[in-house]
């Protein structure tokens, strides 16, 4: 198993976010606005950012955000000196839901599946359970223009009514095989009727601004037995040393471990974005998985 940590469920959506943004921004149309122009052709790190989910509903500090980063500089542009605000800017903030969404639009599975990731290169029965999540997500765009933080608004709006552009994927990162990290997409889809666009009053001469906010809901799987950090105590028991003197220990209802992991003995890993042929080895005995370069 690989020591790398993997991302959080979380941070995998942030991902997965910072793609639909990347993808609205060569979607969109400056329609006419020079501004909007500068905005679609400048480097990523200066055109959009993210920020806390905590600043969700803050436009103050959404702009103590752009600020920080320095997105001038972020952008190339070496002129400034000190904290500087290149306009137009998009911040964007996710923020998890507590209640989960309704059951006529996701439905989770508690129970425990014996299941194979098809990404999984080794094939492992491993076991897999979903909950129903729900993030509210918030773009705010600032513009010298307000036309120009209007028209961003809007147009966000109806990205969403493109019919290939109604969901989108998150890759959750499940374990490993070898050092390769194991991922499975999982789709999410933004509720229709909640999204909102407005008009923010940041309260300062010459930058307007424009929010919109929705609600994205979709499933997000636990899954033991890809040698995950947190298989160890996930549904095994009260772990010892946990429980009163006196007490029986509350059991596990999943699978035991050597009841998981029938394995393929050898598979090779292919990836072509890098460049790399990775062989995987599993023993069927020992369980102990090893891998080496293979040059094609």
């Amino acid at each position: 198993m690989s020591n790398n940590r993997l991302l959080s469920p979380l941070e995998s959506m942030q991902v997965a976010w910072g793609m639909v943004l990347r993808d609205f921004r060569q979607w969109c149309s400056p329609s006419g606005q020079k501004s909007i122009r500068d905005w679609k052709t400048r480097r990523i790190e200066g055109a959009i950012i993210v920020s806390k989910s905590e600043m969700v509903d803050d436009a103050e500090a959404m702009l103590k955000a752009i600020q920080q980063n320095e997105n001038a500089k972020a952008m190339g542009d070496t002129t400034n000196s000190g904290p500087s605000v290149y306009l137009p800017i998009m911040v964007t903030a996710i923020s998890a839901i507590e209640s989960p969404p309704e059951r006529d639009i996701v439905q989770p599975n508690a129970n425990w599946l014996n299941v194979i990731v098809p990404a999984d290169p080794l094939q492992r029965v491993v076991q897999l359970r979903t909950a129903a999540i729900a993030y509210r997500c918030q773009i705010a765009f600032f513009a010298a223009d307000p036309h120009a933080a209007s028209s961003i608004a809007k147009q966000f709006v109806n990205f969403w009514t493109h019919e290939g552009k109604r969901s989108f994927d998150v890759a959750y990162e499940l374990g490993f095989a070898g050092t390769s990290i194991v991922k499975d997409k999982w789709n999410f889809k933004v509720v229709e009727n909640t999204l909102y666009p407005d008009k923010i009053d940041v309260g300062i001469k010459n930058i307007h601004g424009a929010t919109v906010d929705c609600v994205v809901v979709g499933l997000e799987p636990t899954v033991v037995g890809l040698g995950h950090l947190d298989d160890d105590i996930t549904d095994t028991g009260e772990p010892d040393g946990s429980i009163p003197p006196g007490l029986p220990p509350v059991q596990g209802h999943r699978d035991p471990p050597e009841s998981l992991n029938g394995v393929v003995i050898e598979a090779d890993v292919i990836d072509k974005a890098a460049g790399r042929h990775t062989r995987v080895n599993a023993d069927p005995d020992t369980g102990v998985i090893t891998q080496s370069e293979v040059k094609d």
